[in-house]
């Protein structure tokens, strides 16, 4: 692997990393999205819309596993007949 494509990767690895960090700070998208502002110099070699896919799987992944703590992996029944 070429020197330039390893030091993307790690910059994109690091951005990872720290959206790790901030989430779990973060009540909500915008405040998470705006906390990450600061630091999206990282990845200045990224597409915004890559960025934010990124984000917003950081943040999804953060929810989910939000919410299964919160009620303790409790499966909803759908309610049949």
């Amino acid at each position: 692997m070429g020197r330039v494509k390893a030091m993307v990767m790690e910059l994109e690895e690091r951005f990872a990393e720290k959206a790790l960090d901030i989430v779990e700070e973060c009540e909500t998208w915008h405040q998470f999205a705006t906390n990450m502002e600061n630091h999206m110099d990282m990845v200045d070699h990224m597409g915004l819309d890559n960025v934010m896919d990124m984000l917003a799987e950081i943040w999804a992944e953060h929810q989910e596993t939000a919410g299964k703590e919160a009620y303790g992996n409790m499966e909803v029944d759908g309610g049949g007949v």
